[in-house]
């Protein structure tokens, strides 16, 4: 094997892992660097198809970041074999058409460069290595996907379809990534990225994973004008290491792969690499969410999966501003009806709304703060604007709204006050997509504009966030980037 079209994947979680699958499925080398060692312990137990236990492991505040946004912000993550796929729901909702395209509506910059057919077989082969339970059908806003395992809603709740269909709206079962209908597992999650993708690769030298290797900066050749090697310290010894290849696929996650490329700074970039417009870490943008309980007078069947009501219809809502609702089983008692098919008179709500990307939200480098490295810190800037909780609320209204429509009315609980950064973990859009470098710092194959052998595939890449759960459509794109990329090396 021609050792020469070696590439270096930095992180292991959902993009790294899924980068590197096809990769090597294609016959071009990986070395992974990760930060992490270990998956995190934690347990799940699955008996026909609804869990009946589950524990996930604790997450730890990161080190090594500088809030000057919302102090609140909340800046968990998890430096692990997997990363977060360690304690995620599993929810795997596809982007639709429109999800693309609407915010041209506001702006050009706000336009993907790539579209949902250009996703939609990279959609299905992240499916397939997920195991998904869903409904195979299409709802408004929310495209079918490939699963394993299919569940539809229970029949009393057909009446809220009904209700929701009257507004343009779908109401289905959430696409979960949940396994076969009997698990039990020494992992809080079915579909775990190091458990599902890396420990499938063949135990040749096509793949070489590198554990505790903190990537610290990607070296530039001037002469040969790319990027030729990664920077990284070994967190047991804590001396640094240089690794060389053709190219190098960063996906460290939203708010540490903009830190990667602001340290790889050199001559040709003083400001970065894939900084030379100025847009590296800017129109950075989080989901704002929200969870509460609903009493409801007529008694229902406690969901279990949830259930998912898509947004409202994208042209009779203002451009990027949009919210979802994820209906399950709340409280002790609940989770217990819901195992057993059973009804009740309360449900839990999730609800995820968005934000338009602005400049003015960021990340950057902190002028006097170090990490545990000695580089600079990462300062994050972001809140949510009045119009972004507005949003929210409204939302909340109008499902109480459409619940008694269906002939169930509703009254809120107590909420649990969560709308500041950081309590979704979909932070996206730092080293966004565009087809022009005027508004992008990767192009439509997740290169950097400037530096075409050095990919960005996590969420930084994201143009504008969506009301969904990113975590399908953040795979989708680095298996299509990893798809492209082997193309290129195998014609070297």
């Amino acid at each position: 094997m021609n050792d020469d079209r070696r590439v270096v994947v930095i992180g292991s979680g959902p993009a790294g892992a899924m980068a590197a699958y096809e990769l090597v499925r294609k016959g071009i080398p990986v070395t992974m660097l990760e930060t992490g060692e270990d998956i995190q312990r934690g347990a799940l137990v699955r008996i026909a198809g609804r869990n009946l236990y589950r524990h996930l492991p604790p997450m730890t505040k990161a080190t090594g970041f500088v809030v000057t946004g919302d102090p609140e912000t909340n800046l968990e993550y998890n430096y692990a074999l997997g990363g977060l796929s360690n304690q995620w729901t599993g929810a795997v909702p596809r982007f639709c058409t429109e999800d693309f395209t609407a915010g041209e509506r506001v702006h050009e910059k706000y336009r993907w460069p790539v579209t949902y057919n250009d996703l939609a077989p990279f959609y299905e082969i992240a499916e397939r290595v997920m195991e998904v339970t869903a409904d195979p059908s299409d709802v408004p806003s929310l495209p079918a996907g490939y699963c394993d395992y299919q569940q539809q809603l229970p029949e009393d709740w057909l009446s809220v379809r009904r209700a929701a269909l009257k507004h343009g709206q779908g109401f289905t079962t959430m696409p979960l990534a949940d396994g076969p209908p009997f698990l039990l597992l020494r992992r809080g999650t079915s579909f775990n990225s190091y458990s599902k993708l890396l420990a499938k690769l063949p135990r040749e030298p096509a793949f070489k994973l590198i554990t505790r290797a903190h990537a610290l900066r990607l070296e530039w050749d001037g002469k040969k004008k790319k990027a030729v090697a990664a920077i990284y310290c070994d967190r047991q010894t804590m001396a640094q290491n240089r690794i060389s290849a053709s190219a190098f696929v960063v996906a460290c996650g939203p708010l540490n792969s903009s830190k990667l490329l602001f340290s790889s700074e050199c001559c040709d970039h003083p400001n970065g690499m894939g900084n030379g417009a100025g847009l590296l870490g800017k129109y950075l943008h989080d989901h704002p969410r929200e969870w509460w309980a609903v009493d409801v007078d007529t008694p229902l069947t406690s969901l279990s999966p949830p259930a998912y009501l898509t947004r409202l219809p994208h042209a009779s809502s203002d451009p990027l501003l949009a919210s979802s609702w994820t209906l399950g089983a709340f409280g002790t008692v609940g989770k217990i009806k819901s195992r057993f098919g059973q009804k009740t008179n309360y449900f839990g709500v999730q609800i995820f709304g968005t934000m338009v990307p602005e400049e003015k939200h960021y990340v950057r480098l902190a002028r006097d703060d170090k990490d545990e490295f000695g580089f600079p810190a990462l300062e994050v800037h972001l809140s949510f604007d009045e119009n972004v909780l507005a949003n929210v609320i409204k939302a909340r209204e109008h499902l109480l709204q459409l619940m008694q429509d269906a002939g169930h009315r509703g009254t809120v609980r107590e909420i649990v006050p969560q709308l500041f950064p950081g309590t979704a973990k979909h932070y996206g859009g730092a080293a966004r997509m565009h087809v022009s470098p005027k508004f992008g710092v990767t192009d439509g194959s997740n290169r950097l504009h400037e530096i075409p052998n050095v990919l960005v595939v996590d969420a930084s890449c994201f143009t504008t966030g969506a009301e969904k759960n990113p975590t399908l459509t953040v795979m989708a794109l680095a298996a299509r980037a990893a798809d492209r990329l082997a193309r290129d090396l195998r014609a070297m």
